[in-house]
């Protein structure tokens, strides 16, 4: 790739000035390369949105700049407004024209409207050639955000902005519709970014993905890598969907809730939290346990138990054939040869 479609370079957002109020958005810095689709995941409120609104040209950033295709388009001072910057934007509500047909819809954006061959394209690329006079009203969820995408790369534009895109959609079509993302926008040559606050929607599709929380960027990485090596309890948390437990110090060993931790590839000696998968501890119905299942959650292969343990929530996983009921009492304990993750640090151990 010869260059990035988009630089953030060290963004500060927050809507006053007083000068001790929280940033909504601080430190912000990333790139996307030309071709690449990044995931922008975190939870609601994390900022999300107003770096979308950013990029997009809809606010002035408090301090640093925007860059997109080597032409700065934002600092605190000026910014090119949203119609010059060439970006397209897909909402979740579709956001088209009732009164207008798909080829309407798709060429609304156009300056030359006898100039066809692109449209034409597009909407074949996203598989509504046979829908063309077709009004919104008469489309599925899905077939309105395939428009939706159409309408937004229609007028040449190489950099699209998605804001979960999919929420809208039964499971089934979003799916089949974010599996095809990558290609209509590869099909394009376009660069995105797309934002979500669901970890599995980002991780399936995009090149990399931007964790966020409380206005900061914990760690951006390709998905494969955010999985083997999280670089903060956050990540850990929200993308593994990791027990995070404390961790406490005895003469020349740690303890955790569940039991000793092994020390020998501990290098460091101030950790203070683990992170441990919910499948990675074992789960058995006794009235003598000491932990109690508060919630259970069926998700088709196994389940997933919620349990209060000696003032801590844990999560643990089990397969279909371990059926527990909410109010049992438990005895839990650590798998042999299981791994975890230590804070501060984010080393990698094994129990």
């Amino acid at each position: 790739m010869e260059k990035e479609a988009l630089i953030i370079d060290d963004l500060y957002h927050k809507y006053d000035n007083q000068k001790y109020s929280n940033w909504i958005l601080n430190a912000i810095n990333l790139k996307i390369e030309n071709g690449e689709l990044l995931g922008l995941l975190g939870p609601s409120g994390c900022g999300k949105t107003t770096l979308l609104r950013l990029i997009a040209g809809f606010e002035y950033p408090f301090k640093g700049r925007i860059i997109l295709n080597e032409r700065e388009i934002s600092n605190k001072n000026k910014i090119l407004t949203p119609e010059k910057r060439k970006i397209g934007m897909v909402f979740q509500d579709y956001a088209l024209f009732p009164h207008l047909n798909v080829l309407e819809n798709a060429m609304f954006g156009l300056k030359d409207k006898k100039n066809k061959s692109r449209v034409n394209f597009l909407i074949d690329i996203v598989g509504l050639n046979k829908f063309i006079n077709r009004y919104p009203h008469e489309l599925s969820g899905g077939q309105k955000q395939r428009l939706a995408i159409a309408r937004a790369l229609a007028p040449g534009t190489d950099f699209i902005l998605l804001d979960e895109p999919f929420c809208s959609l039964d499971m089934h079509v979003k799916l089949k519709l974010r599996s095809e993302l990558p290609n209509i926008l590869k099909s394009c040559n376009a660069s995105g970014l797309m934002v979500t606050h669901d970890p599995e929607e980002a991780m399936s599709i995009c090149n990399k993905v931007a964790v966020m929380n409380e206005g900061k960027i914990h760690q951006i990485d390709e998905p494969i890598k955010l999985l083997e090596d999280p670089k903060t309890l956050f990540v850990s948390s929200f993308i593994l969907g990791n027990n995070i437990l404390n961790l406490k110090k005895n003469s020349n060993s740690f303890s955790c809730c569940l039991g000793k931790i092994s020390t020998s590839s501990i290098n460091n000696k101030n950790i203070k939290f683990i992170s441990i998968s919910p499948k990675f501890i074992s789960i058995e119905r006794s009235l003598n346990g000491d932990a109690r299942i508060v919630s259970k959650e069926f998700l088709g292969e196994y389940f997933i138990y919620k349990l209060l343990f000696k003032e801590e929530t844990l999560r643990v996983r089990t397969n279909i054939n371990q059926d527990l009921n909410v109010g049992d009492n438990c005895f839990l304990s650590l798998d042999k040869d299981c791994f975890g993750f230590v804070y501060p640090g984010a080393h990698k151990i094994f129990i």
